[in-house]
């Protein structure tokens, strides 16, 4: 039995939109096995009216079904799909398998896995990883374009520093600007809830889609027969097995988008220092944010033009690292700053929503902001979390570029940092490897505007030659 064949659990997962009118869409999930079949009934519910076809309603529920693709021998998509979009969920089912394999079950952060489902160094190769997924649809569908009037985006919104500067950047440089909120129905709303609750009562053009996806996740967890349900149940800082999250979001957005004329969607995809993504047995991956890179949302951005919809995806701090983001956020959108929660272990203490303030997400939040010179009790963080904040950081293994760490620890005088002239592009612009001007992969029309508001803060411009980030003169 190869490698493949021992982690097959499902013969077959099938996509079939059910219903697609008024406010929802709606559409079953099936997960074949050789005695058994999982079934979920999925709901996409948005605060507008939207008005989609089959093909576009049935592309938003598949979206969540890519997540479980590696452990399954085919993806049907049941219902009329274009040359384009099989095309392109095959590689996104692709890139998505390399990466669960790679990053839940080779190098793993924590043991969801059932030990003998971990690969041996012998089945850590390309094909493995790559799975071997096929994926088919019922029909064929013939695309026709779509051209969305207008020229306004819509921000991914949340309560992380990154959309919550994306949001205050673009409403500076165009009032129109949209916010689009994804409402899942377990507790990972709290997080976003106090953002998506002022921007509802200050600003217009804020949308809402509410869906039972972690659920569904969870469903599906709950009876993997591959996973630790020990392990699977514990509080950790990352997810089982799904790491394709923000396709999800993005493809729900579409509806809205060609309704309210939005042209793109803007995400709060940060720095990635290259330096530290090294290929792992020699295959080539993502550390499991492929939905959080440009590569991403290029390849959502040339599927959905394929298409016809004339729709892009892109970030305005990808090449700026969360401090500088969070200081940002401090230093010109206060108001927006005090709406941060940026913890996924949010609680409800008399009637205001708390981070943990001892998780990795918390403890770089802290750290980002004390080096701003921010006020951590302004968003809520106990003076306990604040004080232990050192102790903590010794302890956990944190989810930070490994110069992005070292800045900030040897900036709040954590630790003493010999090689410190070598951190400095922590504090600074980023010209990627594969850029010839500092925030290429802006759009024309805001590039001008944001290159205006983050230099005022990161003044300095750094490429990476020679094996380091090296301050540049080119703009």
């Amino acid at each position: 039995m190869s490698y493949l064949q021992k982690i097959s659990e499902f013969r077959n997962i099938t996509v079939t939109p059910t219903s697609f009118d008024g406010h929802r869409i709606e559409g079953d999930i099936s997960l074949e096995r050789e005695s058994d079949t999982l079934k979920f009934h999925l709901i996409f519910s948005y605060s507008d009216s939207i008005d989609v076809d089959q093909n576009m309603a049935g592309l938003v529920l598949a979206m969540p079904a890519i997540n479980f693709t590696l452990f399954s021998e085919k993806l049907t998509l049941n219902f009329p799909a274009s040359e384009s979009d099989v095309s392109a969920i095959s590689e996104f089912v692709r890139i998505n398998n390399r990466e669960v394999f790679i990053n839940k079950l080779a190098r793993r952060r924590y043991e969801f896995f059932r030990q003998e489902y971990v690969p041996r160094d012998e089945d850590i190769t390309e094909v493995n990883s790559d799975g071997d997924t096929v994926v088919s649809a019922a029909s064929r569908y013939e695309d026709t374009p779509r051209k969305i009037p207008g020229g306004s985006n819509a921000v991914l919104s949340s309560g992380g520093k990154e959309s919550l500067l994306s949001y205050g950047m673009l409403k500076e440089i165009d009032p129109e600007t949209h916010a689009f909120y994804f409402n899942e129905s377990g507790g990972h709303w709290l997080t976003a809830k106090t953002a998506h609750d002022y921007y509802t009562a200050k600003f217009s053009n804020v949308h809402k889609v509410w869906s039972n996806v972690d659920r569904f996740y969870r469903y599906v967890l709950r009876n993997m027969r591959l996973l630790d349900q020990r392990v699977i149940n514990m509080k950790t800082d990352t997810y089982p097995v799904q790491l394709f999250i923000f396709p999800v979001y993005v493809m729900s957005m579409i509806p809205v988008a060609i309704k309210h004329g939005i042209r793109g969607a803007v995400l709060g995809d940060e720095f990635d220092d290259p330096s530290d993504m090294q290929p792992f047995h020699g295959i080539r991956h993502y550390y499991g944010i492929y939905d959080q890179t440009l590569d991403f949302n290029r390849f959502m951005s040339r599927y959905l033009h394929s298409k016809g919809i004339d729709f892009s995806v892109w970030s305005a701090v990808y090449p700026i690292t969360g401090g500088v983001v969070e200081n940002i956020l401090i230093k010109r959108y206060p108001d927006l700053f005090r709406l941060q929660r940026s913890c996924h272990s949010c609680r409800s203490v008399n009637g205001k929503i708390v981070p943990c303030g001892k998780c990795s997400k918390c403890l770089g939040i802290l750290m980002f902001i004390l080096s701003a010179g921010g006020d951590p009790h302004q968003i809520l963080y106990s003076t306990e979390s604040i004080e232990n904040l050192k102790e903590n950081v010794s302890r956990e293994r944190m989810r930070l570029d490994t110069d992005e760490l070292n800045y900030m620890k040897a900036k709040l005088g954590f630790i003493q940092a010999d090689d410190n002239e070598n951190l400095q592009h922590v504090s600074g612009v980023h010209l990627l490897p594969d850029e010839h001007q500092v925030f290429q992969h802006v759009p024309d029309s805001y590039r001008e505007g944001v290159m205006k508001i983050i230099s005022q803060y990161a003044p300095r411009i750094y490429s990476y030659k020679d094996g380091k980030w090296q301050e540049s003169e080119k703009q």
